[in-house]
């Protein structure tokens, strides 16, 4: 049985904990990552330190960007099988951050997206999974968002940059016949998270005494998924037939202010908030339909947001040490 895997964006949050799922599953990986510093390069250099320790884990340092290096990697690892599948997490990732920088947004998500599709198919990689966001929706009056709803509104030009990555894929899959799976993610949290996302900066800024910038009234409503049930979502795409656009995203939106809440109950400490306006490209609400996930895949979150975000913030005490170095 072939287990090889390419996985881009391993040293990203959702890449890290897929590595180590699929390892653990006993697969050998190629894993890719730029280590750019579009957030604490320290947790990212961090977590590839945690992967290099299995033997059967492959670290190359390469921008998806950069069609002849990546084609370099992918040689040396299909010389004598290829893999049967690749999962790009690789992406610019951010929506305020993308608005002062859009070029390097569309060139890592779209440019660099089509690279990994072209070298899976150059290589006969019959399945590439590619990860997505519930930011295409936009601001979606919906209660729950499904696939088949609008998308070409984006707020942002992180939005507008996964879409498109989404509609080339669609256009590759009928001209190239490989099987392609895109995950839109809701809201992804948990250990060894995103220093630039709310529960990674509410959670240290508690810790640490500090600040927190709350931008808008703190009702607006998040789709948090629990970056365990996220994983084992990716790994059951991993065999999906022809194109696919699946949710994977918790069906139960959490307000920010329950977030905050949560966090001052743990911690036993008033969280020290300032209130901002709301920034235009940021959403009121997100919400995952995931009927169609359920039908194809079988999945369902199973981990309530209560629970999760404890072990969350259990994990940010125990690693408190080195954590407090990390910029948020």
């Amino acid at each position: 049985m072939n287990k090889k895997v390419i996985i881009s964006g391993v040293a990203g949050f959702i890449g890290f904990h897929t590595s180590l799922f699929f390892l653990k599953k006993g697969y050998e990986i190629l894993g890719i990552d730029n280590l750019n510093d579009s957030y604490d390069i320290k947790i990212k250099k961090k977590r590839i330190s945690f992967l290099i320790s299995d033997k059967k884990f492959t670290f190359k340092k390469t921008d998806i960007s950069d069609y002849s290096a990546l084609k370099k990697i992918f040689i040396n690892f299909c010389k004598k099988t290829s893999p049967k599948l690749v999962i790009n997490l690789a992406a610019k990732t951010g929506v305020r951050k993308s608005t002062s920088d859009p070029n390097s947004y569309y060139e890592s998500n779209v440019i660099g997206c089509l690279n990994i599709a072209r070298l899976a198919s150059l290589y006969k990689i019959n399945n590439l999974i590619h990860a997505s966001t519930s930011s295409v929706y936009g601001n979606s009056p919906k209660k729950s968002f499904d696939i088949e709803d609008q998308t070409d509104k984006p707020y942002s030009n992180y939005a507008a940059s996964k879409k498109s990555s989404e509609v080339l894929l669609y256009a590759f899959q009928k001209l190239n016949k490989i099987n392609i799976t895109i995950l839109r993610f809701f809201t992804v949290y948990g250990p060894y998270g995103r220093p630039d996302m709310s529960p990674f900066i509410f959670i240290e800024s508690n810790l640490r005494k500090n600040k927190i910038n709350l931008f808008g009234t703190g009702n607006q409503k998040r789709d948090f998924t629990y970056i365990d049930d996220i994983v084992l979502g990716i790994y059951k795409s991993r065999n999906l037939k022809k194109y696919n656009i699946l949710n994977l995203g918790n069906n139960k939106p959490i307000k920010i202010n329950l977030l905050l809440e949560n966090i001052e109950k743990f911690s036993n400490f008033k969280n020290l908030v300032i209130k901002l306006p709301a920034l235009i490209e940021d959403v009121e609400y997100t919400s995952a339909n995931i009927n169609k996930t359920i039908s194809l895949i079988n999945w369902e979150p199973v981990t309530k947001f209560e629970n999760g975000i404890k072990k969350t913030f259990d994990w940010h005490v125990e690693n408190g040490r080195w954590l407090r170095k990390i910029k948020i």
